[in-house]
């Protein structure tokens, strides 16, 4: 055909016109069939799931979002700097609370075998709540010394209540995930978010300082679990209960031991990782310092969960199905993490050469320092935001370990760069330590996983 048309264009000019306007209808064609594609995939049960979600948590991170520059009048660093401290704090402790068997329930191919294990992880739940209690009442004292911030001890009782509250949320939205009930978590996500809007802002009107922050945090947690608890319950109450049996609890909890072990171990050094920061933040700098790193981060997060909170669900149990299934995984991968890359370059562009005035500008001027922070966390944020299909995949394909030792590298070498930035460098400067190195790790994973997927067998296309 293209010889053809090469030699109707040797010819004379009105055949040359002719394939000009071949040319041309065979484009809309193309065009066409590029539309027809993209409507057949967006009516795909992969893309539809993650709008269901995205729905629930655009209207969620709408809700935070529009009450951000109302808390940071009620208010003040200080405040949110102890807030950060505790959810630290949670986020150590209670960082594994169903010891990721709430991610294994994804795997078995029978339902009743995804039960149990949902069974396994709300037993987990229980004992690391009460592990909570065992070391946050008798050692409060010592762990507010720890950060140089006294009044923290008043408030670390809460702390196994958070965990028990996020374990139970994470149990249910498993196993949400797994029958693919995606609206019951958009559904607790608007839940959430109103309830700790709401509180918050009521508290800080009678000026209950960081109380008001971390009891609106735990309202808004309990809610997010009863609603989405009633869902699942009113539901699959009769499957759940038929397999709750100790025999297969012990059973599978002993088959899926990898998640506990490498990837719950992982997780605890990834939240420890997370929230060092805060702590040695406030040792070195104050709570004030602590305040502003954390609710930089937090509204450079917004934006980011309104994409991952709906696709970490949707792109979990999607991989599941295509790896038990013989599929490409790889293609997968690939396509969501160039996805990702594609959609965070330009927001970084603009965080790095406007945050500071932007800060000011929504939050107020006692903000600014915040913006400044926001600059180069982004860095780090930006390629956290890109490696969650590597993160995903390597569970999928039980490289816990692999997960696990890059973990412990990168919480190494981030205590270092927060210890080395403490003792001989400004606030400042120890954030943009500390965001470069997390940069480097997460870019790390992403290339780790990419080489790895492609040396593995893929399917013929048929």
């Amino acid at each position: 055909m293209r010889d053809s048309r090469r030699q109707l264009r040797v010819t004379s000019e009105p055949n040359n016109l002719q394939v000009v306007v071949s040319e041309y209808a065979h484009n809309l064609v193309t065009g066409s069939e590029i539309l027809g594609k993209i409507k057949i995939a967006l009516k795909g049960s992969f893309f539809r799931n993650v709008l269901v979600l995205m729905s629930g948590t655009a209207l969620a991170q709408v809700i935070t979002a529009a009450v951000a520059p109302i808390l940071t009048r009620l208010y003040d660093p200080s405040a949110f700097g102890l807030f950060g401290l505790y959810a630290s704090i949670v986020g150590i402790i209670g960082a594994v609370p169903t010891m990721r068997y709430d991610q294994a329930l994804m795997l078995p191919k029978r339902t009743e075998d995804a039960a149990t294990l949902a069974g396994v992880s709300g037993l987990c739940v229980v004992g690391v709540s009460i592990l909570a209690v065992a070391v946050c009442i008798p050692f409060s004292g010592c762990i507010a010394s720890i950060t140089h911030t006294p009044d923290l001890s008043r408030w670390l009782w809460l702390v196994p209540v958070s965990t028990f509250l996020a374990g139970a949320y994470q149990t249910f939205n498993s196993w949400s995930t797994r029958r693919k009930q995606f609206h019951r978590a958009s559904i607790s996500q608007v839940v959430r978010s109103v309830a700790v809007a709401g509180s918050q802002t009521a508290n800080g009107a009678t000026g209950a300082g960081p109380m008001g922050l971390i009891g609106g945090a735990i309202f808004g947690e309990a809610c997010a679990a009863v609603a989405l608890g009633v869902q699942v319950l009113k539901d699959d109450y009769a499957i759940l209960r038929r397999s709750f049996d100790i025999a297969k609890i012990k059973s599978l909890a002993k088959e899926y031991y990898e998640f506990p072990l490498y990837s719950g171990t992982q997780g605890i050094l990834n939240s420890v990782s997370q929230s060092i920061p805060l702590l040695l933040l406030a040792h070195y700098f104050g709570s004030t310092t602590v305040g502003l790193y954390s609710l930089g981060v937090r509204i450079l997060q917004l934006p980011m969960n309104l994409v991952l909170t709906s696709l970490r669900q949707v792109l979990f149990q999607k991989t599941s199905e295509v790896y038990n299934t013989g599929g490409d995984t790889y293609r997968l991968f690939k396509k969501t993490t160039l996805g990702l890359l594609a959609l965070v370059i330009i927001p970084t562009v603009v965080v790095m050469l406007f945050a500071p005035p932007l800060f000011a500008f929504a939050l107020g001027h006692d903000w600014y320092t915040a913006g400044v922070y926001a600059r180069w966390l982004i860095l780090w944020l930006a390629l956290m935001f890109i490696n969650v299909p590597a993160v995903l995949t390597a569970q999928i394909h039980r490289r816990q370990k692999s997960l696990f030792v890059q973990d412990v590298a990168l919480l190494i070498f981030r205590i270092n760069a927060l210890v080395v930035g403490g003792l001989y460098c400004t606030a400042l400067q120890t954030v943009i330590l500390y965001s470069v190195v997390g940069a480097a790790f997460n870019a790390y994973i992403i290339g780790w996983m990419w080489i790895y997927l492609r040396r593995q067998p893929h399917p013929i296309a048929l």
